[in-house]
């Protein structure tokens, strides 16, 4: 097929003229091979093994980094629960039972507990000041693998005295308890932040 570099329309090969406009077909050219399509099949099977190794990568480095480094897990958990409660976008509020809203905020203080183990100084601070007695609190993580092709990572809050020796290692699920409460607090912050927000954008408009 030829494109008619008039009214750009493809002909036949062998036509002398453009069948629809009429213009002359000596000076057309044949349509432009598309760049993708000179992708020989090597070159496909390098995207596609690229492609397959920087997905694995993006996970498995989401997973280290969600696991191991204090706040990005919080981070995720913000973006998801302003998204979730309807602060960004902004949608208007609805006049929801008593039980959804709960079940709403339970739900998100769930999901909180078991991707944010990490925390951050924010969501520790509590943590430290309730279970440390006038001490300090540093977590770290302790990573295992005990079966071949297995990674355990398990956080581990420990309380220093002043002179920086351990004086407590914390339950793990006294400290979840803690997180699951900032949590539902966090819920329902992000519900009053929605109710204001969209007062502010209905006054403004």
């Amino acid at each position: 097929m030829r494109t008619c570099s008039h009214c750009g329309k493809e002909n036949p090969d062998d036509a002398s003229y453009c069948n629809h406009c009429g213009n002359s077909m000596a000076f057309s050219k044949p349509p432009a091979t598309s760049r993708w399509k000179r992708i020989p099949s090597w070159g496909w099977i390098l995207i596609l093994v690229v492609g397959v190794i920087g997905l694995i990568a993006f996970f498995i480095g989401s997973f280290v980094a969600i696991a191991t480094i204090e706040g990005v897990a919080s981070a995720v958990m913000l973006i998801a629960g302003m998204i979730g409660f309807g602060v960004t976008p902004l949608r208007k509020p609805q006049n929801t039972s008593g039980f959804t809203r709960a079940l709403g905020i339970a739900f998100f203080a769930l999901m909180g507990i078991s991707v944010d183990q990490t925390g951050n100084y924010l969501y520790n601070k509590p943590v430290e000041m309730t279970m440390c007695d006038g001490g300090t609190l540093t977590r770290k993580e302790n990573v295992s693998n005990p079966v071949p092709g297995s990674t355990y990572i398990e956080q581990d809050f420990v309380c220093y005295d002043d002179n920086g020796e351990p004086i407590k290692r914390l339950n793990i699920f006294a400290v979840m308890a803690i997180r699951f409460l900032e949590y539902i607090l966090l819920g329902y912050l992000l519900l009053f932040a929605r109710r204001v927000l969209w007062n502010a954008t209905r006054g403004s408009s």
